[in-house]
């Protein structure tokens, strides 16, 4: 760790940092579609990033209470962004990542919990291999819309190509009677999305 420096970000770094983001998502199936601006948030972020060398190599953001979920009763982060780029991997700057994160949330907010959901198989064995707890999983696809549904929406000057969704577990052998899967499609094709919570073991919480 002695030439990587972990730092919050700062508005300059963004195109630094989208450049960083855009190879980890080539080795990842977590994201579908392609960022050309840093994201903003309803709530206070917690929002770093690993340099070496005035170069991007990992970023991690994370979200206050974030209310993309509402099933989760006591104060949490989650994590929108997470990743470090394929040249950086093995150095433990990852796990680096998350430890300052949850510090960090420690001591502003008294909160040492975070949420983490993924898609990616790589990620998922990754989270497990850190102690996370599985607490949800569901199915996110995108489907054909049917030849109905399509002539309703061109009704209102729509032409839809396809559609993004998610159904729980059980939902979703009534989704593939009822809608035509893209499964041909890396991103696209269906994929289980784990959810998970970490408390790290040296957390008060």
């Amino acid at each position: 760790m002695n030439d990587y420096e972990i730092r919050c970000y700062k508005k300059k770094d963004e195109l630094n940092w989208l450049d960083t983001h855009a190879s980890v998502m080539v080795d990842s199936t977590a994201w579908w579609t392609v960022i050309h601006s840093k994201p903003e948030y309803d709530n206070e972020i917690i929002d770093l990033v690993v340099e070496q060398s005035d170069e991007i190599v990992g970023f991690i953001t994370t979200e206050l209470n974030s209310n993309v979920i509402d099933f989760i009763e006591d104060d949490y982060g989650f994590v929108w962004e997470f990743g470090i780029h394929r040249d950086h991997r093995g150095k433990g700057l990852g796990k680096k990542l998350i430890e300052r994160t949850h510090q960090l949330m420690r001591e502003r907010y008294d909160i040492n919990k975070s949420i983490w959901f993924s898609q990616d198989d790589n990620a998922q064995q990754y989270y497990e291999k850190l102690g996370m707890n599985e607490i949800e999983r569901h199915w996110q696809f995108s489907v054909k819309p049917s030849k109905k549904l399509k002539n309703k929406l061109l009704e209102k000057s729509f032409e839809c190509w396809n559609m993004r969704g998610s159904c729980d577990i059980e939902q979703f052998k009534k989704v593939k009677e009822n809608f035509e899967l893209i499964k041909d499609d890396e991103a696209l094709k269906p994929r289980l999305c784990i959810g998970y919570s970490y408390i790290p073991e040296t957390g008060e919480k």
